[in-house]
């Protein structure tokens, strides 16, 4: 698919979407939306037309919705979406604290008290790319993957379930992940929600310095 975006880390996850086979394209007056239905996830360029922005994301409530400005923000907003702004990190190459502990998440590794929806994005994750984990009293509690990579970048996500907070699990699992996704020539994008205070907060421990901004668009 041609993409027509630079590989920067507010478009790490159009270049995902780009890249893989199930993601689809459709024009937006003089910009475009890039969409995969299997993550629920829609990609808004610049210079989208409104109007098409707004039936769009009308038209699909299961969806979260990104986008670069405040102008196309905005247009989310008037679809009936709750819209957040999130602020990209990226880490400089010496910044990455030295935690050891995590491991691959076994592909035999029963995941049936981890909650539903966490479960199935860590399927999704998985058929793509190593999971990393990290376990406590023989279950894995923490998790870290890439859902979404471009040539330069790749996504981080972190989830640590909530028994397991405070431990220092989220950063020993996040530092495994990001050494392994530069072994291949890739850097982290951190995004985090502005008001989740946890993830900004972890970020910060490992190094993450802010670049910039995207806003997101919540299902409805």
């Amino acid at each position: 698919m041609t993409l027509g975006l630079p590989d920067e880390p507010r478009w790490v996850e159009a270049h995902g979407i780009a890249a893989d086979a199930a993601g689809w394209r459709r024009p937006l007056g003089n910009g475009f939306a890039l969409g995969h239905d299997a993550a629920r996830l829609i990609v808004i360029s610049d210079e989208a037309d409104t109007s098409a922005v707004v039936a769009l994301v009308q038209a699909s409530p299961a969806y979260a919705v990104l986008v670069p400005s405040e102008a196309l923000a905005a247009a989310v907003e008037t679809a009936g979406r709750a819209v957040q702004r999130a602020l990209l990190h990226t880490l400089p190459p010496d910044a990455l604290p030295d935690l050891e502990g995590a491991m691959p998440l076994p592909d035999d590794a029963s995941l049936a008290h981890v909650p539903a929806p966490l479960a199935e994005e860590l399927a999704y994750a998985r058929a793509r790319g190593v999971v990393w984990t990290t376990y406590v009293d023989d279950e894995p509690v923490a998790f870290a993957y890439a859902p979404w990579r471009s040539p330069r970048w790749f996504d981080v996500s972190v989830d640590v379930l909530p028994a397991a907070r405070q431990l220092g699990l989220g950063a020993i699992t996040a530092s495994a992940m990001i050494r392994h996704e530069r072994a291949a020539g890739r850097e982290p994008v951190w995004g985090a929600d502005e008001a989740n205070v946890a993830s900004l907060r972890l970020a910060k421990r490992l190094g993450f310095v802010r670049v910039d901004e995207i806003w997101i668009g919540a299902p409805a």
